[in-house]
């Protein structure tokens, strides 16, 4: 009984020394600092570009392809769209062969020269035999072409007054298709067109010296109108800039004498002039006709391509193509076609094909055209 007594006392004395000692106090485990998310950047929107400048992606890296006719008219009185609208053809493009269009369409940029206005509006002008007037609808034929930019530096564009000619520049606006040579004053009128191709920096210059009697209005520094180049300083002005801009410059020109292959002193000199400015391809249109080519140094110089869509006349006419390379000179080939009841064809048949470019070759300024079309420079070098 005793050793029970005493082994209780000693239980209670142990419980009660225990209960005497001070908590230990555990310190909490701190929790991990988050680590802070990195906020991203901003990817910075890119710089937009003037209205005259634009971004291409062409067809293979490296190169350029350029697309060249000559005059086209949409206007509604004239024979070829009366042509068309009794034809019963919904489809615009069914005024071309399929292989033609493969290459208008296929070509990175195509330029067109725009023989006419786009308006409702306006009276022909007195005393001109000629006046060619689209309403702007028409405008949409240009896509179905496949063009990518027209000139207005011509006799036509300027027929029906100031009323037509300023919505020629709106109706072309609106419908996204830039246009080179004419403006509502002078500035505009010398811009060029910039495309940006991966590495290369394409410019388009146009300017015309058309008219014996001159009617076209001049675009002057608070006035609408083309670019003359009857006096070649705005133009070789235009060309300057546009060459310290782009890495390639092509002016598009109407010059020469209507029905003829003779060459006019004028255009010759203008070549000169063009070359030694900065221009790196030169292509003419207004004769109605095919005219040679010729060289500057290594520019190469297309005094005419003729009536690509413009009448119903059987006509020789052809498609220009130009690659353009960082590393060398253009190479150019032109595609003889045929325009004939109201259809511009390419034309296929051997023969045909040197018909066309051996008769070019009686008549070039320098070079001569190989059968397959591409332009060689003088055997001679000059």
């Amino acid at each position: 009984m005793k050793q029970c007594l005493a082994a209780l006392a000693c239980a209670v004395l142990l419980a009660g020394c225990r209960a005497a000692q001070p908590a230990v106090s555990v310190a909490p485990v701190p929790s991990a600092t988050p680590i802070p998310t990195a906020t991203p950047a901003p990817t910075p929107e890119p710089t937009p570009l003037p209205a005259n400048w634009h971004r291409i992606q062409p067809a293979e890296d490296g190169s350029v392809t350029l697309a060249f006719t000559g005059d086209v008219n949409f206007a509604d009185d004239w024979y070829i769209m009366q042509r068309y609208y009794n034809s019963g053809r919904t489809d615009f493009a069914q005024n071309f062969s399929p292989d033609l269009l493969e290459l208008m369409r296929g070509a990175d940029l195509l330029l067109c020269n725009n023989e006419f206005c786009l308006s409702s509006q306006g009276a022909p002008l007195p005393g001109k035999a000629y006046t060619f007037r689209a309403q702007p609808g028409n405008a949409v034929y240009w896509y179905a072409m496949g063009a990518d930019l027209v000139s207005l530096a011509n006799n036509h564009c300027g027929d029906f007054g100031p009323e037509a000619f300023l919505d020629t520049l709106d109706v072309l606006k609106d419908a996204g298709i830039p246009y080179i040579g004419a403006g509502r004053n002078l500035a505009e009128a010398q811009q060029a067109q910039y495309y940006i191709a991966g590495d290369l920096t394409i410019a388009f210059v146009g300017a015309t010296r058309a008219e014996k009697y001159i009617m076209t209005p001049q675009a002057t520094a608070d006035s609408p109108g083309v670019l003359y180049t009857y006096d070649p300083a705005e133009t070789l002005e235009a060309i300057r800039t546009a060459a310290s801009n782009a890495d390639f410059v092509v002016v598009y020109v109407h010059w020469g004498t209507e029905e003829s292959t003779v060459l006019e002193q004028a255009q010759t000199d203008l070549a000169t002039a063009y070359a030694e400015a900065g221009a790196d391809l030169i292509v003419g249109a207004h004769p109605h006709i095919l005219q040679g080519a010729g060289w500057r140094g290594d520019v190469p110089v297309f005094y005419s391509l003729g009536n690509f869509w413009f009448n119903m006349e059987t006509q020789d006419t052809a498609l220009l193509t130009v690659t353009v390379s960082a590393d060398g000179v253009p190479a150019c080939r032109l595609r003889p076609c045929l325009q004939s009841g109201g259809v511009t064809s390419l034309v296929t048949d051997e023969g045909e094909i040197a018909r066309v470019l051996d008769h070019l070759n009686t008549v070039m300024e320098s070079g001569s055209f190989a059968p397959d079309g591409t332009l060689l420079p003088p055997a001679d070098g000059g």
